[in-house]
């Protein structure tokens, strides 16, 4: 597209058998990892949006999964949306929803971060779309086995 189209992503390529996770981080989507009882939020370094000129070199970083760890993804829309008194979602309250949603099924873990999204937001549709990902990692038998 030459720069008139673009998208922004992260994307990823799981070791199926290490858990090793290869990234690039095309644009404004964010990872958040819940380990046991602690969330993270896994940054790196932020590289243009993919299609936005054909010449881009990226750059692939790596990070570990372990069995038992939920990744959660989010767009702008979701950790940079404010509420009316000008409060921004942001991390804190992505980890907080994270934490509270660790007992769901990872299938519910959106709409419910989504509904506490709309409630700090308040009445109003939002200025920017927002997506929100969850994954279980569970690994392989010889994941477990590392």
């Amino acid at each position: 597209y030459r720069g008139a189209a673009y998208v922004s992503v992260l994307l990823l390529c799981f070791d199926l058998v290490t858990g090793e996770v290869e990234v690039v981080d095309a644009g404004s989507p964010r990872l958040w990892r819940l380990r046991g009882h602690a969330v993270e939020f896994v940054g790196f370094e932020a590289q243009l949006p993919l299609g936005m000129f054909e010449e881009t070199v990226y750059v692939p970083e790596r990070f570990t999964v372990r069995p038992g760890d939920r990744l959660l993804f989010g767009s702008d829309g979701v950790y940079a949306t404010v509420s009316p008194a000008g409060e921004s979602y942001g991390d804190r309250a992505l980890a907080r929803a994270l934490r509270g949603t660790r007992l769901l099924p990872p299938s519910q873990v959106p709409q419910a971060v989504l509904r506490e999204l709309g409630d700090h937001h308040g009445a109003g549709p939002l200025d920017d779309d927002a997506l929100v990902v969850c994954l279980d990692w569970y690994g392989t038998a010889s994941t477990v086995a590392l």
